[in-house]
């Protein structure tokens, strides 16, 4: 069960306001390497397998999970041995980044993707419980994809897509920023004349998780973060989506077992010291000696043994984790950096894998406000939202469901999990749902995706955000990748990582 931990800016701060003194190591506790790296998620675990095969060099990964993957999600029925992916699902190509699947060492197969089809839809208000009416027409299918493809001619045409995808390297300075792109993206739509792409972008970025409010006042620059121009062609078919043979957890499996002891599971740094010359982390470790099945998981997890402290001391340190201010208060910030890492609000969101004996098989419940009725091109929810239930087949009692809050502190697993409870109990009370006789509603797979979306204001992006953002790769011998900086798809943020890659060894 992945869980993400988010520890208080201060009780970070209190841990790590010592010095670091290398005499206060065992010497089998100290690691030396050309690259440390923070954060095994796909941009992470990608970095250290090229660092380490490609370029040569020596690298620890720091990964506070039992696994690698980040959100990449894997659960495996043990009544039936069907595998479900209820995180990262799929896979689509961008540019040459398929080519990693192929690399000798990883070696996993691709499969096409298809919908499976076959559950009802229906369509339910979560807030009130009731079910809308038989009258409700959803918006014409082929609409969506038109006018997706309306933006996707529109950010070629004018040079957007350059700016914005895999990262922002190519963005122009703040104050020379297209207007357009810090429009919020019902306006951006509007003026645009593609307003009917709004009901096929907001399911596919979750609801626009970090919205803050209203889907439709998000900034445009946030949603392409999440709604690229390269991922919106699958929505028109001219690019096709994949999914790994054996479920997406086992190209991490494979990377794991590449790393070896070289992958530092259940584990955080907790104090650091960064200078041009080089980084020093202190590191809170489970021992490596000790595996112990994760609920859920589609293999063991690593080192919940006796926690260790380790020192890791490299030419390079590559951030790969959110580059929120709770994430980062053990990497002794400077002030002009607390004061960047201070302006993002970022939304949190949440997959999981539920089980109820009298919940609906065979059906996909959507999560509409009652007002889509009447406008069914904005079916856009407040949060915190569980989009929708979505049954897993037809002959087991096994649901998914993604749920997104706003600020991203106050929604933890235990309020998203009030939240989808609370959503089934109020469709019960309609009389939507049949009663559920007294049985508790089960989560047997349950992942936090933690932060997500960056939340900068158009005001804080014409000042210089993230011109100042791109502006600290490489001070202090620090780099930062990820979706926090670039475009949250996998395959776009191996190819940032390959843009970045270059630039990191340059020296080493």
């Amino acid at each position: 069960m992945r869980t993400a931990t988010i520890l208080t800016a201060g009780a970070i701060s209190a841990a790590s306001a010592g010095r670091i003194n290398r005499a206060d190591f065992r010497r089998e506790d100290i690691i030396y390497k050309d690259v440390a790296i923070v954060g095994g998620g796909a941009s992470g675990a990608h970095a250290a397998v090229r660092l380490r095969q490609d370029y040569n060099k020596s690298v620890v990964v720091v990964e506070r999970e039992p696994i690698l993957g980040g959100h990449v999600d894997t659960y495996v029925d043990k009544t039936t041995g069907r595998i479900h992916d209820y995180g990262l699902a799929l896979y689509f190509p961008y540019l040459d980044s398929f080519d990693f699947f192929s690399r000798p060492e990883i070696n996993v197969t691709l499969s096409p993707w298809f919908p499976a089809g076959g559950n009802e839809v229906r369509y339910v208000d979560f807030t009130s419980g009731q079910e809308l009416t038989s009258t409700f027409q959803p918006p014409d299918e082929s609409a969506g994809p038109i006018a997706v493809k309306k933006f996707h001619d529109l950010m070629t045409a004018n040079g957007w897509d350059n700016m914005t995808q895999p990262g922002y390297w190519g963005l122009p300075a703040g104050k020379d920023i297209p207007a357009d792109l810090l429009l919020p993206i019902g306006q951006f739509a509007k003026k645009h004349g593609i307003e009917a792409m709004l009901s096929t972008m907001y399911p596919s970025t979750g609801g626009g998780v970090g919205s803050r409010g209203n889907f439709e006042d998000i900034l445009t620059l946030s949603i392409i973060k999440a709604f690229p121009t390269a991922w919106s062609k699958v929505f028109f078919g001219e690019v096709a989506m994949f999914s790994i043979d054996g479920g997406n957890q086992f190209l991490y499996d494979k990377i794991s077992t590449l790393l070896g002891k070289d992958a530092l599971y259940n584990s955080q740094v907790v104090n650091s010291k960064r200078s041009n010359s080089g980084i020093e982390l202190v590191v809170d470790s489970a021992r490596l000696d000790d595996d112990e099945e994760q609920p859920g998981k589609s293999r063991k997890g690593k080192g919940k043994g006796k926690a260790t402290k380790k020192l890791i001391i490299a030419k390079k340190l590559l951030l790969a984790i959110p580059p929120t201010r709770e994430n980062l208060a053990p990497f002794d910030l400077t002030p002009a950096e607390k004061a960047h890492f201070s302006k993002p609000k970022y939304g949190r969101s949440h997959t999981a894998i539920a089980k109820h004996s009298k919940l609906p098989a065979g059906v996909q419940l959507r999560n509409l406000p009652l007002s889509a009725t009447a406008n069914p091109l904005s079916p856009f929810l407040q949060t915190p939202f569980v989009l929708s239930f979505t049954s897993l087949a037809t002959d087991s009692p096994l649901f998914s469901l993604g749920s997104s809050g706003a600020n991203y502190t106050a929604f933890p697993p235990s309020k998203a999990k009030k939240v989808a409870r609370k959503a089934i109990q109020t469709m019960v009370d309609a009389g939507t749902l049949a009663d559920l006789e007294g049985e508790e509603v089960e989560f047997v797979a349950w992942s936090d995706h933690g932060p997500g979306g960056f939340g900068v204001s158009a005001q804080e992006l014409r000042e210089g955000w993230m011109e100042d953002m791109y502006a600290l790769q490489g001070k202090r011998s620090t780099w930062f990748t990820g979706n926090g900086i670039a475009a949250d798809f996998t395959t776009m943020l191996w190819k940032f990582n390959d843009q970045m890659l270059d630039r990191i060894v340059e020296g080493l």
